[in-house]
């Protein structure tokens, strides 16, 4: 469809085809400000993290609006991000092997997801015309994020957690901002509209703009008024258990791309006083023990890996994470201490295990989602190595629900909500339809009982 540009970045040189040729034009972060840059040439096939496309790759030029304009800018976006977060990956390899693949269309859908398989990406209507979430870099390196944490930390995957699935969701979002944070040109044009004040709502902060006209125009309240999400917010934590499992994009829910946000929040506005937030972000994934209060422990973990970047640092996090209640003072004040202890207890392997371990499976009664058999899921079951939790409302530690008691609110929500595909197991008369809802999640019989099967992490359209 047609749309009004601007253009920032080196120039096209016409007369000079050899430099021409290794350059492309692409958006720079979403189609919606319609800011075109020029970039070089990317070769999706680079190692480490390579892509596989399935189509030829077209020649370069393309303008926008055409397949090859859509190509070179989700692959520009793709390789950038990849090779941002590569350092911090030192086997090279995603999840599914040594290339990803990558499905540019897929079909009609406002939507996109990874699926352990490949980053899928469509096309659906809008206002102006037709969005296709392959062509916003936004959405892209989003996805990429979400291969990049499953590599990261794969026990997360099938994790019966709100706030692990809810990590996932936000790491995809930062996984978006600092693969923007890699153009100049970007930087320097944020810069210029915050007045050097990061934490201001700006490009930057505004994720998925075009995607998010598209659903607004259709379900006016499931998003951002601005945006698919948006990084600067004001929301802290709460236990989302006790949330609603649905609710407007202005209020906070338990779904996963609702609360999200008070993650990717804490993160955005810590950026603001650290150059070196990926590492820290990608140290306190691996370390944290996936448990039914993922985001305190994710959090410590931060403010301990920060202490190595610089010791002006974790006073920073705490703060920020205090702010948000997603570390009580008590946990933010004693975080670094109980570090200490722990460390020089020296621990022996077998006692201090659980940040990389598998998950316990738990078999829960199932005959309310329609179910004659129980129902095996992946609890958040790590053991906990210090004293993390958040705040509740009062300031006062919430205490972190049990591993099962957080296993069965996700489930409860997941079927609430018409996320679990069926297929053919349990009471026909008994089952829970939601219609042509996307499914995250699938049954599969196995040894007299049924398992809980993640299927793919989406973009982020709840409403549907």
């Amino acid at each position: 469809m047609a749309r009004s540009t601007r253009s920032r970045g080196a120039a096209s040189q016409p007369n000079a085809v050899t430099a021409a040729a290794q350059q492309v034009s692409v958006w720079e972060d979403d189609p919606e400000p319609g800011i075109q840059v020029t970039r070089p040439l990317p070769d999706p096939s680079k190692q480490p993290l390579a892509y596989r496309f399935p189509a030829k790759a077209p020649a370069p030029g393309g303008q926008p609006g055409t397949a090859g304009f859509r190509y070179w800018t989700a692959a520009e976006a793709l390789r950038r991000g990849a090779d941002f977060w590569a350092p911090l990956l030192p086997s090279g390899n995603w999840e599914v092997g040594a290339r990803l693949p990558v499905l540019l269309d897929e079909g009609v859908d406002l939507n996109a997801y990874y699926d352990r398989r490949a980053l899928n990406f469509f096309h659906g209507p809008a206002p102006a015309g037709t969005v296709f979430s392959g062509e916003s870099p936004d959405i892209v390196c989003h996805e990429m994020g979400h291969a990049i944490l499953d590599a990261i930390k794969p026990q997360l995957w099938g994790a019966a957690s709100h706030e692990a699935a809810a990590f996932h969701v936000s790491f995809g979002d930062i996984s978006a901002i600092l693969s923007a944070l890699q153009l100049q040109s970007l930087r320097s044009a944020i810069l210029r509209d915050t007045g050097g004040h990061l934490y201001q709502s700006s490009r930057l902060s505004r994720l998925a703009e075009q995607l998010g006209t598209a659903i607004r125009a259709q379900h006016p309240d499931a998003v951002n008024p601005d945006c698919l999400r948006n990084a600067v917010n004001s929301f802290t934590y709460q236990d989302p258990i006790n949330l609603p499992q649905m609710a407007p994009a202005a209020q906070l829910s338990s779904e996963p791309h609702s609360f999200s946000r008070v993650f990717t929040g804490a993160f955005f506005e810590a950026l603001a006083g650290s150059q070196e937030m990926g590492d820290i972000l990608v140290a306190g994934a691996r370390q944290a023990p996936v448990v039914s209060n993922f985001y305190a422990q994710v959090a410590a973990a931060m403010v301990q890996a920060s202490a190595s970047k610089n010791p002006g640092y974790p006073p920073v996090l705490k703060g920020v994470f205090v702010r948000r209640s997603i570390l009580s003072l008590q946990a933010a004040t004693t975080v670094e201490a109980l570090h200490q202890s722990v460390a020089a207890a020296a621990i022996a392997p077998a006692a201090a295990a659980g940040p990389t371990d598998a998950l316990d499976t738990v078999a829960l009664p199932a005959a309310h989602y329609g179910l004659d058999q129980p129902l095996l899921v992946e609890s958040p079951s790590h053991p906990r190595r210090l004293y993390a939790v958040s705040a509740a409302a009062d300031a006062s530690s919430v205490d972190p629900a049990s591993s099962i008691t957080a296993a069965r609110a996700f489930v409860d929500d997941l079927f609430r909500r018409g996320r679990v595909e069926y297929n053919g197991i349990g009471r026909p008369e008994a089952r829970l339809e939601h219609g042509h809802r996307l499914r995250t999640h699938e049954l599969v019989s196995e040894d007299g009982a049924v398992r809980l099967r993640r299927r793919l992490f989406d973009c982020g359209l709840q409403h549907r």
